[in-house]
């Protein structure tokens, strides 16, 4: 499988672009390129089963974690009338969840509106909701709701994932867990109501502490989010710095397998480049963008760990206040996290 951090454009909803920043070809040039990575998928023989019951209407499901070459990804199993598995990855930065255009087209799926264009680098996308009634992820039934199709690249192909389960999904549980290292994901109560466009944001945190069920005993460390909870554009925002500066809106993204910056933001924080670079995908395009250091970077009362991350011209989104995403190579380091959606909270193991 291979997919990339550039793939979460989706987070934002397809309307909108996020394009790579590449230097120039010169610039690309004289530096060393990392070849995008293959993911492990969930073993297709697990079928369409696999929860596990908690009480109080919570469920333990299992996902695929893989690491590679320092990038994370997880995917777990979801039928769709009785069909599949269909390996879908696991997007928190994902506003509403996707499907495979091709895999919508061989279920028969009715669509649910008219198509729509999203633009990428260099290319122009389409995409289309579409009907679904049944389905379920690892066992747990899930509400019937309408899916985005579109084509994406390396998606649908054989050893690929074919769609995104995000936030829209996640956030109908109150709370979710996600085990980097027991490699579970557990919803913390039954599925509540979908969000409307009168369903206020959440700032967090606020409100009850997450289940012992969500923390297995454990305290964490809890780190205040903004949650957007706008249909088609669901989100979970936390307030970042880079050593001394002033705060910007990152996007907790469990679809970036590598954390992203906005260019703008390397430029004004003096980030460190390097020489070196990384082939993503973007929503319909394949790119090069730069690699540079984080250095000192924290969130509210955490430091976290140093590293490497993808340097990029979020456009649009930009202008909004979105200066990057953190991804799942950072919040692997902590063993797991719960993202309490009704609550305005990261948990951090």
């Amino acid at each position: 499988m291979r997919w990339t951090a550039l793939l979460l454009s989706l987070a934002a909803a397809l309307a909108l672009v996020v394009s790579a920043c590449t230097a120039g070809s010169a610039a690309v040039a004289r530096v060393h390129v990392e070849p995008l990575v293959n993911f492990a998928l969930p073993p297709a023989g697990a079928g369409c089963g696999g929860a596990t019951a908690l009480g109080g209407g919570a469920e333990r499901i299992p996902i695929t974690v893989s690491t590679v070459a320092g990038q994370v990804a997880e995917a777990v199993n979801v039928c769709i009338g009785g069909q599949g598995p269909f390996p879908f990855i696991v997007d928190s930065g994902a506003g509403e969840s996707i499907i495979d255009a091709h895999l919508a087209k061989r279920l028969h799926l009715a669509h649910d509106g008219a198509e729509s264009a999203f633009a990428g680098v260099g290319c122009i996308g389409t995409a289309r909701p579409v009907k679904v009634a049944a389905w379920s992820v690892a066992g747990v039934a899930l509400a019937r709701q309408a899916l985005t199709a579109a084509t994406l690249p390396d998606f649908g192909t054989k050893g690929e994932p074919v769609g995104l389960l995000g936030s829209d999904v996640m956030s109908r549980f109150g709370a979710v867990r996600l085990d980097f290292v027991a490699q579970t994901l557990t919803f913390g109560g039954p599925e509540g109501p979908p969000s409307t466009n009168e369903t206020p944001n959440v700032r967090g945190p606020v409100g009850p502490a997450p289940s012992t069920v969500l923390t297995d005993g454990h305290v964490g460390t809890t780190v205040p989010l903004t949650v957007v909870l706008t249909p088609g554009d669901i989100s979970l925002n936390v307030a970042l710095r880079f050593g001394r500066g002033s705060a910007h809106t990152f996007v907790v993204d469990t679809g970036s397998s590598q954390s992203v910056v906005a260019d703008a933001l390397v430029k004004s924080a003096h980030l460190a480049h390097t020489d070196l670079a990384q082939r993503q995908t973007t929503v319909c395009s394949t790119i090069t963008a730069p690699l540079v250091r984080s250095g000192r970077w924290s969130i509210p009362d955490v430091t976290l760990h140093p590293q490497l991350l993808g340097a990029a011209n979020f456009g649009p989104i930009g202008s909004g206040g979105l200066a990057g995403l953190l991804g799942s190579d950072q919040l692997k380091r902590f063993g797991w996290v719960i993202f309490d959606y009704s609550g305005g909270r990261l948990v951090l193991g």
